[in-house]
């Protein structure tokens, strides 16, 4: 019988598929919530830097 046959090869190739399937889902979260709180805060930077320019007017 192959290597790769033997079901306790199997489980752990499965195991190391499933620990990487949620490194990757993690890490993309981590984007994008990155992103998302970047973005909020490039947003109320502009926010501020308009409303000091009218509150000086």
């Amino acid at each position: 019988m192959t290597r790769i046959n033997r079901p306790d090869t199997l489980l752990t190739e499965l195991r190391d598929i499933k620990r990487r399937l949620h490194a990757l889902e993690t890490a993309q979260r981590t984007t994008a919530a990155g992103a998302q709180s970047t973005a909020a805060a490039e947003h109320l930077t502009e926010e501020s830097t308009e409303t000091g320019t009218s509150g000086s007017e």
